[in-house]
C-alpha cells in the first residue's frame, strides 16, 4: 500500500514536473520566436534606411516611411509599434489599435536603451478583455534597441506580435507526447530533459558567436570585409539612389616588415591600435569603419561635404602620428589614403575603383600621405585593377 502510494504520488510530481516544464518550453519558444523575428526586422529596417538616425533624433516621419513602416510590421505578425527615442520619449506610435490593455512603458523603453538588451512579455487576454479589444489570445510585448549597422544606438522601439497560433501549435504538439512521456520516462525523466534544455542554450549561444563571426572581424571588432560589401550593395543598389559618400581606402605602410622585425603578435596590435584610431577620427553613426583585409581598411562616410570629408581625414593623418608602443619600444605609424567623394551617378565598381587608384598614387608618391582621386590617375595607374567587393 505504501509503495502503491508512493508510486502514486511520484507518478503527479512527475506528471505535474513534465508539465510545467512542457509550459516553460512553450513560453521559451515562443520568446526566442518574437526575438528572431524583431532582431530580423530590426537589421533589415535600420540597416537599409539612410535617414533612420534623424528619424528617431527629430521624430520625423513622412507618410511613405509610416506607411512602409506599417506594412513591414503586419507581414510579421506585428501589431502595434512605438519608437522612443534616447531619453525614453515616445516619438512614434504606429495607427495600429494597441491589441491589449497593457501601456508602453517610458522607465522600460530608456531601460532597454541604456543596458542595449531586449525585454520581451507575454501576455495573455482573458476572454472579456478579448471581446472588449477585439484583440488575439496571446501577445509578446517586446521592447529591443534600435542599433544602426555601425553599432550604435539611437533609441528603442516597443512591438506587440501576435503569437496566439504559434502558441496554440505548440501546446498541440507537446500535449500529444506528454503522457507517453510521463509513463515510459517516470523514473529517468529529469535526464533527458535536462540534456534537452543545456543542449538548446548550446545551440542558441553557438547561433549566437556564428553570428557574430560572420559580422564583425575578431580581430580588431570592427566590421569585416563581408559586413562591408553587404553596406556597399544597400547604398548603391537598394531602393534609394545614394546620397554623397566619401570613401577612404586605408593601407598600413611597411606592415610586413613590422611582422617581420617584432612578430605577428605586434602586428595583430598595431592593426587594433589602427582599428581604434580609425573609429575615434570619424564623425559617429553616420560613418562605418572596417577592415577589407590584411592590412587594409575601410571608411565609408555617407551625406558628407567635402570640406568635412577633408577635415575627418586630415584628423586622421594627425592622431596616427601617436606612437604605438610595444615591449618598451615606440613604433610611429604610417597611412597610405586613398579619398574619393562619391558624385551622381557613381555606382560601387566605380566608387571603389577611384579610391583603390588614389591609395596607389599615395604609395608611389611616397606613402604616409593622403591622395585625393582625380581623372589624370586612370592614365597614370591604367594596369592597376579595381579591387573587387567580397
Amino acid at each position: 500500500m505504501i509503495a502503491v502510494l508512493l508510486g502514486a504520488t511520484l507518478f503527479i510530481s512527475m506528471s505535474g514536473a513534465l508539465h510545467a516544464l512542457l509550459d516553460w518550453q512553450v513560453r521559451s519558444s515562443i520568446l526566442r520566436h518574437a526575438e528572431n523575428k524583431t532582431a530580423d526586422w530590426s537589421s533589415q529596417f535600420l540597416g537599409k534606411t539612410a535617414n533612420a538616425r534623424k528619424m528617431f533624433v527629430e521624430g520625423a516621419f513622412s507618410e511613405e516611411e509610416i506607411r512602409r513602416l506599417e506594412s513591414s510590421f503586419s507581414m510579421v505578425d506585428m501589431l502595434h509599434f512605438e519608437f522612443f527615442n534616447e531619453d525614453g520619449e515616445s516619438i512614434f506610435v504606429s495607427s495600429t489599435d494597441t491589441p491589449g490593455p497593457f501601456e508602453s512603458s517610458r522607465k522600460k523603453a530608456l531601460e532597454v536603451y541604456l543596458t542595449g538588451e531586449p525585454v520581451f512579455e507575454i501576455h495573455h487576454n482573458e476572454e472579456e478583455e478579448r471581446e472588449q479589444h477585439d484583440g488575439p489570445d496571446t501577445v509578446v510585448e517586446a521592447f529591443f534597441p534600435a542599433t544602426l549597422p555601425n553599432g550604435e544606438r539611437i533609441g528603442s522601439i516597443e512591438v506587440y506580435m501576435d503569437v496566439s497560433e504559434l502558441e496554440d501549435a505548440l501546446e498541440a504538439s507537446f500535449q500529444e507526447i506528454s503522457w507517453i512521456l510521463i509513463i515510459a520516462t517516470s523514473l529517468i525523466l529529469a535526464i533527458p530533459a535536462a540534456a534537452f534544455v543545456i543542449r538548446t542554450q548550446q545551440l542558441r549561444n553557438r547561433d549566437k558567436r556564428l553570428l557574430e563571426l560572420t559580422k564583425y572581424d575578431q580581430l580588431t571588432g570592427i566590421l569585416n570585409r563581408n559586413s562591408i560589401s553587404e553596406t556597399l550593395d544597400r547604398l548603391f543598389d537598394g531602393p534609394e539612389p545614394p546620397q554623397r559618400i566619401g570613401i577612404l581606402f586605408v593601407d598600413v605602410d611597411f606592415f610586413k616588415q613590422v611582422n617581420d622585425r617584432y612578430g605577428h603578435v605586434c602586428g595583430d596590435r598595431l592593426l587594433k591600435h589602427i582599428a581604434d584610431i580609425l573609429r575615434e577620427s570619424v564623425r559617429g553613426s553616420e560613418d562605418i569603419v572596417g577592415r577589407f583585409g590584411g592590412d587594409e581598411f575601410i571608411l565609408l562616410c555617407r551625406d558628407i561635404e567635402e570640406v568635412d570629408f577633408q577635415h575627418l581625414y586630415g584628423r586622421l593623418m594627425d592622431r596616427i602620428k601617436i606612437p604605438f608602443r610595444y615591449q618598451d619600444q615606440n613604433y610611429t605609424p604610417s597611412l597610405s589614403v586613398g579619398a574619393y567623394l562619391s558624385n551622381e551617378g557613381d555606382t560601387q565598381k566605380t566608387v571603389l575603383h577611384r579610391a583603390d587608384l588614389a591609395v596607389y598614387a599615395a604609395k608611389r608618391r611616397g606613402r604616409g600621405q593622403v591622395v585625393e582621386y582625380s581623372s589624370d590617375l586612370e592614365d597614370l595607374f591604367k594596369q592597376v585593377e579595381p579591387r573587387q567587393s567580397a
